[in-house]
């Protein structure tokens, strides 16, 4: 049981890693600098960002989803919508760590899940919440981390996973474990008491035993259910107890504060307490309409397979439904702790002078092509577009924009509006312009790209010579997507936006696939790739 806490406590903590460096003119162990508190907190905002995980556009209800989300359908309301906003990568900490450094994967060299074989962050990493630590702020992250190296000096009071959630809940976990194991799911160390849907649990009963035979990850799967625990043990309630806890607390203060929730929710374990499990009829869930067209090279990936290798004809996909009630669920339940954090805001009266950012770090399959979770090497919609809304009234009026962005324009947004200097590494751009109207967003730049990267065998942040990528560029209604191994898939998102036809090998586009292919030449030249070429 004390695997995963022990791993992160060895290699998780005090490695010198890292191959940037970059520098502020100030060391990674520097002080606070002291302000005059009032002069600026006049001047500038907080910062609150929800970076939420697995999270795909299309499934809140202020984006016509099926998950009724108020508290997020409010930020949608009254702040900025950027309605073609994408991911780096369809990997958690990879993406994370572009969205507080404003560097590409294949530049900031986390190019896997932090973990056994990927090394994390290091105290020379340039990131948002450094950068306003060291001019003043009060900064805090509670939640999901997924980045973990050096222990940061900005964050002294985490509420991680990994070790906290994991060391306050250990005692109900244990108990757990020395029940049957048939009615608990163990995910990474923590034991999940559950109950499974019948129809879920038969189909479930009639796999084949050899299918998954010896993969301990197979029951995050086939042990997906209602969690027999009290809701108030939810990682995600914990996470949004301890940040309203800290905002009643900053929002009195005489200083600005950065917070950054890191909600886990609909990311897995896929088990979820009452009464959220209740409150979707997998029997009522309407399917996505492109489930049953998957290009074959998908075909035997994990996010297909926890669905295929479960649902057989006649059974009414009762695998795809228990994933989506869950899923849904677990949306319903972050909506709620976004909406538990913003009223804390209001109440102090400090909700207007917070600059609010809501976005997701990488989509999920949720169905589509037939598919569960982000384990596919695919660049589809459903794992590539989230979500992305800032709120902050005292400078953008509510709309909605199409122009192509992504997380690396996260950091350069937010420094911008809070009056510090962008380091010049950075690759994204701020997008107030765009927000107040001095630009027009059909001059932006089209296009914006994400990679899946191979690990460097020895988990260092390093791209080396022989390192193979995977690449899509995206913009101008258009994706296209390149392997090393040469396979190529291109869609027309305006006329197939269910991305039903590879239309790569079509003469009647070659032109636009030139452009599309010389645009994503250009890109990796610009950002400096290292790997593989891709031609």
């Amino acid at each position: 049981m004390n695997t995963r806490r022990q791993f992160l406590k060895k290699a998780g903590r005090g490695a010198v890693l890292g191959t940037l460096g970059f520098s502020l003119g100030c060391s990674a162990n520097a002080k606070p600098i002291a302000n005059n508190a009032d002069k600026q907190k006049s001047k500038t905002p907080n910062v609150l960002f929800f970076l939420l995980d697995q999270l795909a556009a299309g499934i809140c209800s202020y984006d016509g989803g099926p998950v009724p989300t108020p508290n997020i359908d409010r930020l949608a309301k009254e702040g900025v919508v950027f309605t073609q906003a994408t991911c780096p990568t369809p990997y958690c900490s990879p993406t994370r760590m572009s969205a507080i450094t404003s560097l590409y994967p294949h530049q900031h060299g986390i190019t896997l899940n932090v973990g056994w074989n990927q090394k994390g962050i290091t105290l020379n990493d340039v990131t948002t919440e450094k950068i306003l630590w060291q001019k003043g702020y009060k900064t805090h992250h509670y939640g999901k981390w997924h980045l973990e190296g050096d222990d940061m000096p900005y964050y002294t009071d985490m509420y991680r996973q990994f070790p906290e959630h994991l060391d306050a809940m250990q005692d109900v976990f244990e108990k757990v474990s020395r029940s049957d194991p048939q009615g608990y799911q163990n995910w990474y160390g923590m034991y999940f008491p559950v109950d499974i849907w019948p129809p879920f649990k038969a189909a479930v009963d009639k796999m084949d035993p050899e299918l998954w035979k010896g993969k301990d990850f197979a029951q995050f799967t086939t042990k997906m259910g209602r969690l027999k625990l009290p809701v108030t043990q939810e990682f995600d309630v914990r996470v949004a107890d301890h940040a309203v806890s800290t905002l009643r607390s900053v929002c009195n203060g005489d200083q600005p504060f950065m917070v950054t929730c890191g909600i886990n929710a609909p990311h897995d374990p896929y088990v979820v307490a009452s009464p959220y499990y209740e409150m979707f009829d997998p029997l009522k869930i309407k399917l996505p309409e492109n489930r049953d067209t998957l290009e074959k090279r998908f075909k035997n990936e994990w996010s297909r397979r926890n669905i295929a290798d479960i649902d057989k004809p006649g059974m009414n996909n009762p695998s795809m439904r228990e994933f989506l009630r869950i899923y849904y669920a677990l949306t319903k339940l972050a909506d709620d702790q976004v909406g538990r954090i913003i009223k804390v805001l209001e109440e102090t009266g400090e909700l207007d002078n917070t600059l609010v950012i809501f976005a997701a770090d990488h989509g999920d399959m949720a169905g589509g092509h037939g598919m569960a979770w982000k384990s596919t090497t695919a660049f589809y919609e459903e794992v590539v577009r989230v979500p992305l809304i800032i709120r902050y009234p005292k400078m953008f009026r509510p709309k909605n924009i199409d122009m192509a962005v992504d997380h690396t324009d996260i950091m350069p947004t937010i420094l911008d509006i809070t009056g510090e200097t962008l380091p010049t590494h950075c690759q994204g751009q701020s997008l107030v312009d765009y927000m107040t109207e001095k630009k027009d967003p059909a001059e932006a730049y089209p296009y914006k790209f994400s990679e899946r990267i191979e690990g460097n065998p020895s988990a260092d942040r390093k791209v080396l010579p022989e390192t193979k990528g995977s690449f899509m560029i995206r913009g101008k209604g258009w994706k296209y997507i390149r392997y090393p191994d040469g396979g190529e898939y291109m869609y027309n998102l305006k006329d197939d936006p269910l991305e039903l036809k590879n239309v790569a090998d079509n003469p009647e586009f070659s032109d636009i696939k030139e452009e599309l292919q010389n645009e994503l030449k250009s890109w990796l030249e610009k950002t400096n790739w290292q790997g593989q070429s891709i031609v």
